[in-house]
């Protein structure tokens, strides 16, 4: 009897671990092609109607409201020079530079009083324990009286047109909370840094385009947006209960019943990761800070006044489901019987992911080639781009999940800043 019942199991092991191999691979295989068929059509759409025809619409800024930039810094030594050089000659009138240094252990706090004595609208705090980025955010929040606030990565690169960029939508239109920029990195000598170059312009920035057609963005970048000051008070500022604050940010504003735009034409130049490890960590950072996003906006299906954002948030959930479908998949493959009976209709699958891919690229270059004329020099770097943004990506959810769901998120925001590489900004 007992013999049967085995054999009786055996066979419905057999039956059972090919139809899920069928599922799981059908979903890993169809979700990726149709977001980036709504990327592609949504990022065409945006360029045509909103940038294309909005080229000229600086020329509409007549008044410069004071801005105030806050530039969080943990030991930033490598690169803060260049940062607080273009700072201090930015074309735009009426704009204050506070650098918050959070308890550095380099001499980040020496260089910018250096660049202080010679401008005097340069102000530092120096925090003697680490806050994290929000905390260090929070300390200055308090000592701002302009109307609009500038947050600006350490390493990242402005010019005076993105200041006009980012304040004129929030002159011009009503009910905004923040106006995003767009990000592009400019060190692009290593494998790893041409590889996120591509991957910047056609994930990041074609996704915000097609979200900005809706209205409703998941997060802004956390490198360089302008936010309304008094919003960002009322809401308390910036959380220090989540690894990814920019993208809790971006979740309270538009909960608070205000809008927040993605500003293509305002360009940020970026610094990303040249070392494997540093990459490693800080996709690590970002995949846990989604989880800390699901957990703590969660309660926005009790409201039905937050149902523009219901879409937004179960798309989420279903790029963190994919992930697991990805490595379940591939872990039933590698270790199973199965794996040759299936090899080949995963082989076919991943040939044609990797040509929407391709596809999907080359327009998100063509459309960012009018802000940086050698992006094109990064295509050839496109077919490494399924490897490390979809498996590394997904292997990451995976292995941040237990941890990000179920552990304290007090102290999440706490940082360390990646390893910097001087570099200068291409012409």
């Amino acid at each position: 009897m007992q013999r049967k019942r085995k054999r009786g199991d055996s066979a419905l092991l057999l039956y059972i671990t090919p139809l899920i191999i069928k599922i799981l691979s059908y979903y890993v295989f169809i979700y990726p092609i149709a977001m980036s068929i709504i990327w592609i059509i949504g990022g065409l759409y945006f360029w045509m109607n909103y940038e294309l025809k909005n080229r000229n619409e600086l020329d509409l800024l007549k008044v410069y409201p004071d801005i105030t930039i806050l530039v969080p810094c943990h030991n930033e030594a490598e690169t803060i020079a260049l940062t607080c050089k273009t700072l201090s000659c930015l074309d735009y009138t009426n704009y204050h530079v506070i650098f918050i240094d959070d308890a550095s252990e380099d001499n980040t706090a020496e260089i910018i009083r250096k660049f202080i004595a010679k401008n005097p609208f340069f102000h530092l705090i120096s925090l003697k324990k680490n806050q994290g980025k929000a905390g260090a955010l929070n300390k200055a929040l308090g000592l701002i009286n302009t109307p609009f606030v500038l947050v600006l990565d350490a390493d990242t690169i402005i010019s005076g047109h993105t200041l006009k960029w980012l304040v004129l939508p929030l002159i011009h239109h009503v009910n905004i909370g923040a106006v995003t920029a767009n990000p592009i990195p400019y060190n692009r000598a290593s494998f790893l840094g041409k590889f996120q170059t591509a991957e910047f312009m056609s994930i990041i920035g074609l996704i915000k385009r097609s979200q900005s057609i809706f209205g409703y963005l998941f997060t802004v970048s956390g490198c360089a947006t302008l936010y309304n000051t008094d919003l960002l008070r009322k809401l308390g500022g910036f959380s220090t209960g989540t690894a990814t604050e920019d993208i809790d940010a971006t979740w309270q504003i538009q909960r608070a019943g205000y809008r927040i735009l993605f500003q293509a034409q305002a360009i940020a130049l970026i610094q990303v990761p040249n070392k494997l490890r540093e990459y490693w960590k800080q996709r690590k950072r970002w995949a846990t800070g989604g989880w800390h996003f699901l957990r703590t906006h969660k309660d926005i299906f009790f409201y039905w006044h937050l149902r523009h954002l219901w879409l937004l948030y179960l798309d989420f959930v279903f790029a963190y489901t994919w992930a697991f479908c990805l490595v379940i998949t591939l872990i039933i493959c590698l270790f199973s019987n199965f794996f040759v009976s299936v090899n080949l209709i995963l082989l076919l699958h991943c040939t044609i992911v990797s040509f929407i891919c391709l596809v999907q690229m080359a327009i998100a270059i063509e459309i960012n080639t009018f802000y940086d004329k050698e992006i094109k020099r990064c295509f050839f770097w496109v077919p490494w781009y399924p490897i490390f943004f979809f498996l590394i990506g997904a292997i990451l959810v995976v292995w941040t999940a237990p941890k990000s769901l179920f552990g304290s998120l007090e102290n999440s925001g706490k940082w360390k800043s990646p390893k910097r590489v001087y570099e200068d900004i291409p012409k």
